[in-house]
């Protein structure tokens, strides 16, 4: 009768030793931007930024961040703390959309934060949207699908 217990013993521990280490959190964000008559959309954020194009007559963003060495509770004050805060701005004839907060290094515990995020973007049909290197982003027709935003 000792195996089984020690067994299940074992097992538990290890399971939360496993959870311990592998800590992450993920969180969704979106947020409406109006565009003040641009049609030009300068993103000047680092990550993934996928483009489609919906009915709506402002732009949304749709932004998954991901902590791979933080907890929830961790996201959710750097959230509260304004960390993911996207900012827009109209410069001349493009409307600039960026994460000023991003520039400061949070270190946790001496250990660097490593945070993964990417945009969604759903911008009208006669938006065109360019990344911050001068490169335009292709666009995905998906009006049929985005138009719940």
């Amino acid at each position: 009768m000792k195996t089984p217990k020690l067994f299940v013993t074992i097992l538990l521990a290890t399971m939360v030793v496993s959870t311990a280490f592998a800590q992450s959190a993920e969180k969704t964000l979106v947020k409406s931007f109006n565009l003040k008559g641009q049609d030009i959309v300068l993103m000047d954020v680092a990550g993934n930024v996928e483009v489609k194009e919906w009915n709506g007559d402002i732009m949304r963003i749709q932004m998954s961040i991901k902590l791979t060495n933080g907890t929830n509770s961790m996201l959710k004050s750097l959230i509260q703390a304004r960390r993911y805060n996207l900012v827009g701005k109209v410069e001349g004839d493009e409307y600039i959309v960026n994460m000023p907060s991003l520039a400061k290094q949070v270190k946790i515990r001496g250990k660097e934060l490593n945070e993964k995020i990417s945009y969604t973007v759903f911008v009208p049909a006669d938006v065109q949207v360019k990344l911050s290197d001068d490169s335009t982003v292709s666009k995905n027709t998906d009006m049929e699908n985005s138009s719940s935003l």
